[in-house]
């Protein structure tokens, strides 16, 4: 069976996971209207962006021990 975490941690991690998609959101659109003024900055950004995507793409009980460890 499946035990599921108490609210508070899925409360606290989903939370994280919105200010992840936030973040990933408005560095998105920064690099969209960066684009065609500097492009190392685009690059800084998409870098970002790819960061954030393989951290989203991580199961949620991982994120929830990493910060439960430090």
């Amino acid at each position: 069976m499946h035990a599921f975490p108490p609210a508070e941690i899925h409360a606290e991690t989903h939370a994280a996971r919105t200010a992840e998609l936030a973040a990933e959101a408005a560095a998105w659109h920064l690099a969209r209207e960066a684009a065609p003024a500097a492009p190392a900055l685009r690059n800084r950004l998409g870098e970002a962006l790819v960061s954030a995507g393989i951290r989203l793409m991580q199961p949620a009980h991982l994120h929830a021990r990493i910060q439960h460890a430090a």
